[in-house]
């Protein structure tokens, strides 16, 4: 499932965790010039890192969400072959195993329920659309903060650097929030009609039988 901004941290043995955090904000001194230019470095780089850290929390969630499409579609499809070629070899045989192939058919049924239902295809083609986004993001602010670095501020107010360097880093944290916020409510919104396309199948089911109750003619 996606998260909201933060960092990947890592567990034991390299692996990374499900779980996306903010990173602790920076400490900050500004009490004078130096200090201040630090300060604005600190930014910059938690900001940086904060887009690093989601793009390679969807990227991982990518390759977990694209491994288990895979292995249902491939269930799914040895199911169904399976499921039309038991008929078939009844047909041939003389056997009546017929019902067999139907058992095989609604599990195949099933395996492509379940992918639609947890979104699992779609959920991976999201998190490359997302990943890809933050890393143009990324790289946007960082041409954007290296021809700030290149501008000749000689005679310009300290005040009026920090602002247009603080709008930069405040820009970039605003996208990467509105990316995630749009990916989050993509998979919000798709799994509510997946949920209620289920309840509105459940409801058209015919109701069972009671024990021992005739048979209407």
């Amino acid at each position: 499932m996606t998260g909201s901004t933060g960092a990947v941290e890592s567990g034991g043995g390299g692996r990374a965790k499900r779980d996306l955090r903010s990173r602790p904000f920076p400490a900050l001194a500004t009490s004078t010039p130096l200090e201040r230019l630090e300060a604005l470095r600190s930014l910059r780089a938690w900001a940086e890192q904060e887009a690093e850290d989601a793009v390679e929390w969807y990227l991982a969630d990518k390759r977990l969400k694209r491994r288990g499409s895979r292995v249902i579609r491939g269930l799914m499809i040895l199911l169904a072959t399976t499921g039309t070629v038991i008929p078939l070899a009844g047909a041939a045989t003389g056997t009546d195993i017929q019902s067999w192939g139907y058992v095989f058919l609604a599990a195949a049924a099933g395996c492509k329920g379940f992918d639609y239902f947890f979104g699992l295809s779609t959920a991976w083609m999201r998190d490359i659309t997302a990943a890809q986004s933050l890393r143009g993001e990324l790289n946007e602010f960082r041409l954007a903060w290296s021809a700030e670095l290149l501008r000749d501020t000689t005679g310009e107010p300290e005040q009026a650097v920090i602002e247009r360097r603080m709008s930069l880093i405040g820009s970039l944290i605003g996208k990467i929030r509105g990316h995630m916020e749009s990916e989050t409510a993509d998979w919000t919104a798709e799994f509510r009609a997946g949920l209620q396309q289920f309840q509105d199948q459940a409801v058209a089911l015919p109701a069972p039988r009671d024990a021992g109750a005739p048979a209407e003619r």
